[in-house]
């Protein structure tokens, strides 16, 4: 089958109302040659600045989120926190805290019997990815509060 940049790549431009025929116009591109630089099974490959600009279009991150993947990392997404003031900053520290909680949580219960399923696994997996996503979320809204 394909890999996971292709089938993002696929899946991205497919996906998008109307697919490539109406995404190619909003990224400066003949639907023809979207469609197949979209095709995995064609020599014709999207650049960078291309999939940069499919994405940004689209709102879909899946071709980042691949490509992060093959490379061993990971896509956490930050927002927008201009104009945050010291609540929000509070409770982004509260949300993370908590999230941390939540996934000590799932670590107990997977560790309880003294073995892991995969269900357990995915558990454990989902709570880590939101600690992470707080966390960064938390510096985020901490960056927004720079006053140099």
């Amino acid at each position: 089958m394909f890999d996971p940049i292709e089938k993002a790549i696929y899946d991205t431009v497919h996906d998008f109302p109307g697919g490539a025929v109406k995404l190619a116009p909003r990224v400066n591109m003949n639907s023809g040659t979207l469609q197949n630089k979209a095709d995995p099974r064609m020599e014709h490959q999207l650049t960078v600045r291309e999939a940069l600009a499919i994405q940004t279009t689209t709102g879909d991150v899946r071709i980042l989120r691949a490509e992060a993947q093959v490379l061993g990392y990971v896509c956490i997404a930050l927002g927008d926190f201009s104009g945050v003031d010291d609540i929000e900053l509070l409770n982004a520290y509260a949300a993370w805290t908590s999230e941390i909680g939540s996934t000590a949580a799932s670590i107990v219960e997977a560790l309880a019997d003294r073995r892991v399923t995969r269900r357990e696994y995915e558990a454990v997996n989902r709570e880590m990815f939101a600690d992470a996503q707080r966390a960064f979320e938390f510096l985020a809204r901490l960056e927004a509060l720079i006053d140099d």
